[in-house]
């Protein structure tokens, strides 16, 4: 099936930047809406394969670069979110793009994805907002991480000296600095993906290479913290139908271990409609690694199930 590829542009919940989206439309008749949630230091353009492909089944597919990313920001404001909650903003801002597409394309399953800082986006998403998604696929995902709260001290510290928009290599070095040791490679980049043309490929891109300011960092972390509490889980509705996945060599998930407690986190808060997949050695970007094939057709059934 073919496809027609639209732009999006909705006003952010920050009220001052403008949402960049793009919205894949079917040839023939649509079955469900599929929206994704891309990560940190990326954009919605690198999920175009996976576009195509559910495109290709009848899923209207759609996303939009979140805030300091992509076309969404200008160059001077990748890495940086907001001065002032902008975890809260990003998270408000699935709502709204969400809202946007039901009113264009009524009455159709709604599928929500998140992949890395995006999985800890939407978990907060549909924890806030019940009504806002059919399915949820959460992707590359991490469980709580106990110096969160020391990680937010740091981030606010370094900004009242520095400045909000100030970058921190000791800050990035203590939350990213162990990700590549354990793979090969000439890039700081071969934790994502054993791929080396997309490796390569994102070490040049500009869209991906930029570094997160302080205020960003507090962010992320903050999404992290909140995303794990307690409260995230139990005001998650019991009966949405929640696919976990994630490379088995992902050290944002700790190797597998993560995503293992964020499963049993979710069940045991009364998600028993939970279910996970690991796939054997494949790292972070599992849409861009070994697996991409089986991750699409993984995507298919829990979607039709």
């Amino acid at each position: 099936m073919t496809y027609i590829k639209l732009e999006k542009k909705i006003k952010s919940s920050d009220q001052k930047n403008t949402l960049s989206g793009v919205v894949y439309v079917p040839s023939g008749d649509i079955r469900g809406i599929f929206h994704l949630v891309h990560g940190m230091t990326e954009y919605i353009g690198r999920y175009e394969p996976l576009f195509e492909s559910l495109a290709g089944e009848g899923y209207l597919c759609c996303g939009f670069d979140n805030l300091g990313h992509g076309n969404t920001a200008n160059e001077q404001d990748l890495g940086f979110i907001a001065s002032k909650n902008g975890w809260s903003y990003m998270v408000d801002d699935v709502k709204l793009f969400a809202d946007s597409i039901k009113s264009d394309y009524p009455n159709m399953p709604y599928i929500l994805m998140g992949h890395s800082m995006g999985s800890f986006i939407t978990r907060v998403a549909v924890s806030r907002y019940s009504d806002l998604a059919d399915k949820y696929i959460c992707c590359g995902t991490a469980s709580a991480n106990p110096v969160a709260g020391v990680g937010l001290l740091l981030c606010k510290t370094i900004r009242l000296f520095r400045g909000e928009r100030a970058v921190s290599p000791f800050l990035e070095n203590i939350a990213f600095g162990s990700y590549n040791k354990r793979f090969d490679g000439d890039t700081k980049y071969e934790w994502l993906t054993k791929d080396r043309e997309i490796i390569d490929k994102y070490s040049k891109d500009k869209f991906c290479t930029f570094h997160f300011t302080v205020s960003a960092l507090h962010d992320l972390i903050k999404l992290i913290k909140v995303c794990n509490s307690k409260k995230c889980f139990n005001d998650t509705k019991s009966d949405l139908p929640i696919l976990l996945i994630a490379g088995d060599m992902d050290p944002v998930g700790n190797y597998g271990k993560g995503i293992k407690e964020v499963c049993n986190k979710f069940k045991t808060g009364g998600k028993e409609n939970t279910t996970m997949i690991l796939y054997e050695n494949c790292r972070h970007e599992i849409h861009n690694d070994t697996c991409r094939e089986q991750m699409t057709k993984d995507i298919l059934e829990f979607i039709e199930r």
